[in-house]
């Protein structure tokens, strides 16, 4: 039990860090959406979204980040890797979102088989792919600032943003 605990909270650590960011960032995204809207007296329910959107992409950084193709550039210029992992974590959060919105209406409707074509007739696809789009551009800038505090190290990012004596340099 204490191994499956430890797990679980290990886990979660890896996925808490993508978890805030993109809930944050998401967030700033529902309440402008939620703005410029409510001039047009439209309401939009925004936290939940955010929140799924938020777990949603954090579960697929969570799992590409472990395949092994997507650190192919150990030694390049820090670009390489960004990009790499962008793609991919951006690749598998646009299948995370279309197989979250295949399933809701699978269930909703009772039907899988006809849940698709359903789908790809009711998803706004214009709206769908501006968020695409602004998914690639949030997981750029974590995927930027998750390689800097690794090359860099937590300590050395903590002493740039915070100030303070950083002992492994003998300050």
């Amino acid at each position: 039990m204490n191994k499956v605990i430890g797990r679980v909270k290990k886990i979660f650590l890896e996925i808490l860090p993508a978890f805030i960011f993109f809930l944050v960032m998401f967030h700033m995204l529902a309440v402008s959406k939620a703005m410029v809207l409510k001039q047009y007296g439209i309401i939009v329910p925004s936290t939940t979204i955010a929140v799924v959107g938020s777990l949603i992409v954090a579960k697929a950084v969570l799992i590409t980040d472990r395949l092994p193709f997507v650190n192919l550039y150990p030694r390049k210029p820090l670009i390489y890797t960004v990009l790499a992992k962008m793609a991919a974590f951006g690749v598998i959060t646009i299948i995370f979102f279309l197989l979250e919105a295949f399933i809701h209406l699978g269930v909703r409707t009772g039907n899988f088989s006809g849940a698709w074509a359903r789908m790809s007739a009711d998803i706004n696809w214009q709206a769908f792919w501006l968020r695409q789009a602004w998914i690639f551009m949030l997981i750029f800038f974590y995927c930027a600032a998750v390689e800097l505090a690794r090359i860099l190290g937590v300590s050395r990012i903590r002493e740039i943003f915070f100030g303070g004596q950083n002992e492994e340099n003998g300050k």
